[in-house]
């Protein structure tokens, strides 16, 4: 294992706490916050790492950077409006217990916001298109009245 670079270690850690298949188990719920499912698999994903990394008898240093790392290979893809909030809702979390710094969090966070309001767009260019795509009554046409039907 000397062999190993500290990057290639760290990779090697990362994938195997992200790779295990999630808990049968529900989340400990005695930490409120892992009551959402995205930080119970984000907070499981750092405890694998974690203890994968010192049970390898890595330095407590190497072993949180592996934690942090799959901490953060953890969170939720930015796509879609559940996995938007999902994702702040693990920053969040994760700057509360220092698994990412401020600045790193910020720059999440910004990216979580981009992200929003590309999402926003598109659900406005698309409702804008089938407003316009949708047949629409001749100005002249009078629609039928419920207490005066038209014959």
């Amino acid at each position: 294992m000397a062999d190993n670079s500290p990057a290639e270690l760290l990779q090697k850690a990362v994938m195997k706490a992200i790779s295990q298949p999630p808990s049968p188990q529900r989340p400990d719920t005695s930490v409120p916050a892992a009551a959402n499912p995205a930080i119970a698999r984000c907070l499981q994903a750092y405890t694998n790492a974690l203890q994968a990394s010192l049970r390898n008898e890595d330095s407590p240093y190497r072993a949180e950077r592996a934690a942090k790392a799959a901490y953060r290979s953890a969170m939720p893809p930015l796509t879609g409006s559940r996995n938007i909030r999902d994702f702040v809702a693990c920053i969040a979390h994760a700057m509360a217990i220092d698994a990412i710094d401020g600045p790193g969090g910020a720059r999440l966070l910004y990216a979580a916001q981009v992200a929003s309001a590309a999402q926003s767009a598109q659900r406005r260019i698309k409702a804008k298109s089938s407003a316009i795509t949708a047949p629409q009554p001749s100005r002249n046409q009078q629609l039928p009245n419920a207490e005066h039907p038209v014959t």
